[in-house]
């Protein structure tokens, strides 16, 4: 199973990284590892480092500043801004790149280093288990529906890939793109920049208005790919590494039915030992990114959903059935991420519980059997913590996953009924 996601991530980053239409990589790579049987992270070296790993910041940055600009130029232009889509988009856009900022900032940039060494650990120690000690389960074939998922997925990247110019042109032909009024605001505020720019495009308006279109289009073009490259990247990275390490879960838990003897005759804790390593790595983890990563699957998934659903009557066909294509590819990977994670601490404590097996417990002496369960006792299970900072608010369980998705269901209900 986690041979196919290394495909498609793998896929990924020759799509995105290794091929990308500008010359320049983001601060992190993909990288196989020599053998085939796994992947890794890697920090990009190449010239100018430091301007390119801070231009997809600046692009989110510049995107914040023209969805806000552009908002505050319609707004008092429009009778029902309520009912406007080009200003519910931009809303709803502004937020999920302020998201796409914070994000990008702290795993590409200010914590790159932490990021890397996580989730590089996290792997090395789930290829030392099925190497060293052969602990997984025998492999056991994919199913044609696991087999048709991961295609589709691999189809999906490309899909992106190829179609981003086509989607970019359309936006711009639609004057959706937040560059036209700023454009327009320029102009306007200084009549001999127009003068000078209509004079290279040799005194022809169409040719001066050609000029502007493809301009805007180049534009929202490389920003769609920085921010899909981004986007696709970080789903794919939580998906790989949460599956990694649910599979070094059940890696060590098989430890304690294989080496159940060493266990109580000589003190093995090799698997105790593991656990602790996975600890240490979950409690490093930053609480924000949780919080702003669900922020931002709400408010995309409910604001498509209102535009697709209320506002269909003012927009083109297409366009709604994009923002509902949006809206629904967003509802099935927020449940998948969200299972992912549920799973994840469904299995720890499971792992957790297997750790005090009552019959190695009974097969102890004593004082060996009181030292074990104190070191279990101080195991706590793995979830990713949800908060802001250094303020927790909970942690990804079952439960809360349940809550989520209650809540994403409630606000997409209640912004669909109150407007």
């Amino acid at each position: 199973m986690l041979s196919s996601y290394f495909k498609v991530i793998l896929t990924l980053q020759t799509v995105y990284f290794d091929h990308y239409p500008f010359l320049y990589k983001p601060p992190l790579e993909i990288l196989s590892v020599k053998n085939g049987s796994g992947i890794r992270l890697s920090k990009v070296r190449q010239r100018f480092d430091l301007p390119l790993s801070l231009f997809p910041a600046f692009l989110f940055s510049a995107a914040i500043f023209l969805f806000v600009f552009s908002l505050l130029d319609r707004i008092p232009r429009v009778p029902n801004p309520r009912g406007d889509p080009r200003i519910c988009a931009w809303t709803l856009l502004s937020i999920i790149c302020f998201c796409g900022l914070v994000f990008y900032t702290l795993w590409f940039l200010v914590h790159r280093s932490e990021f890397i060494a996580v989730f590089n650990e996290g792997f090395r120690h789930e290829s030392e288990l099925r190497t060293d000690y052969n602990s997984t389960k025998k492999i056991k074939p994919r199913s044609t529906t696991e087999k048709g998922l991961f295609y589709i997925a691999k189809m999906t990247i490309w899909a992106f890939y190829i179609f981003t110019p086509i989607g970019t042109i359309f936006i711009t032909y639609l004057n959706f793109d937040p560059l036209l009024p700023f454009f327009e605001f320029i102009l306007s505020m200084f009549p001999t920049l127009r003068k000078i720019l209509l004079l290279f495009a040799l005194n022809s308006e169409t040719l001066f208005t050609f000029g502007m279109f493809v301009t805007r289009v180049v534009s929202v073009t490389v920003f769609a790919y920085e921010a899909m490259r981004i986007i696709l990247f970080g789903i794919s990275i939580v998906l790989v590494w949460g599956n990694v390490i649910i599979s070094l879960l059940t890696s060590i838990s098989s430890l304690v039915d294989r080496f159940w003897r060493k266990i109580i005759l000589q003190g093995f804790r090799r698997h105790l030992k593991f656990y602790k390593v996975l600890m240490i790595i979950f409690h490093s983890l930053d609480e924000a990114t949780a919080t702003l990563a669900l922020l931002a699957a709400t408010i995309g998934i409910s604001g498509c959903m209102f535009i697709a659903v209320r506002l269909h009557s003012v927009n083109e066909s297409y366009f709604t059935g994009f923002n509902l294509f949006v809206s629904v590819n967003s509802v099935i990977w927020a449940k998948i991420i969200l299972d992912m994670l549920g799973n994840l601490c469904m299995v720890s404590v499971k792992v957790l519980r297997h750790f005090g097996t009552i019959g190695i417990l009974r097969r102890m002496g004593r004082h060996e059997n009181k030292l074990y369960l104190r070191e279990v006792k101080y195991l706590k299970f793995l979830s990713i913590p949800v908060g802001l900072g250094t303020a927790r608010f909970s942690s990804m369980t079952q439960e809360v996953k349940s809550k989520i998705l209650m809540f994403m269901i409630e606000q997409v209900s209640n912004l669909l009924m109150t407007f």
